[in-house]
């Protein structure tokens, strides 16, 4: 979970009501239900070898060059949005800190704080996961930092939560009451669009390269995959327990 969580699920939620719940349907559904393929994905990249989503689908017909060439360019298409949206969440957020004008967003020398970031990123990326060149190595480092941050992540929005419901709103029946007097209970369920946003999100889990690259590559036993199953829908469902409280 991203910093998409805080600025993509609480946005759209007091944008879109409820809808913001396909964002996180999706995969529950796969890891609760898909298991099975899951645990298949990861047997195939074992044992094809594979280092990436066009890795994969290339060796699956003839190890073609130019299918993997096709995939990797979508690939990049699909990843770049993500990381210009974390950059600028992360430019955002320190601008809270950082500017004293309410106009945080307007911080003057974004551009030079999102390079410095960038390059932050970088050098921590470097030093935990790819010092080495080898291209079957799994990246341990990188993956206990997703993890540990995962953790800060759920810890933090849960405490904002808490603060908003006990603190700010006065109590469980007080933020029930505000959200069903707000505009966000007369979400009007469109049952298309509903099913379009929800097959997205069941998609990206499997298929967008950074999700493949936890799920397949850095599996180093695929019994994990069971823990995972209810381990990582409990933690959607908690990191998404105060989303309608903070987006009121």
């Amino acid at each position: 979970c991203t910093a998409w969580t805080f600025y993509g699920a609480v946005g759209y939620a007091a944008r879109s009501g409820l809808e913001f719940v396909t964002i996180y349907l999706g995969p529950t559904l796969v890891f609760i239900g898909w298991w099975w393929i899951l645990r298949k994905l990861v047997r195939i990249g074992r044992a094809q070898r594979v280092t990436s989503i066009a890795d994969l689908i290339s060796s699956r017909f003839g190890k073609s060059n130019t299918l993997g060439v096709v995939v990797t360019l979508m690939s990049v298409a699909s990843a770049t949005p993500y990381i210009a949206l974390q950059l600028q969440s992360v430019t955002l957020s320190f601008g809270v800190f950082a500017d004293d004008a309410p106009e945080f967003w307007a911080l003057s020398g974004q551009g030079s704080t999102a390079m410095w970031i960038a390059v932050g990123l970088t050098v921590f990326t470097i030093l935990f996961g790819t010092r080495n060149l080898d291209a079957n190595e799994r990246h341990h480092g990188v993956v206990m930092a997703i993890a540990l941050e995962a953790v800060v992540k759920l810890v933090a929005l849960m405490a904002v939560g808490v603060f908003v419901v006990w603190g700010l709103a006065g109590g469980v029946s007080e933020v029930l009451a505000r959200i069903d007097a707000s505009p966000i209970a007369d979400w009007d369920l469109k049952p298309g669009r509903f099913a379009g946003l929800l097959f997205v999100s069941t998609a990206a889990i499997l298929t967008l390269p950074r999700m493949f690259q936890v799920l397949v590559v850095e599996n180093v036993d695929e019994r994990h995959l069971k823990q995972a199953a209810w381990l990582f829908p409990a933690y959607l469902w908690l990191i998404n327990l105060f989303v309608l409280p903070i987006a009121l």
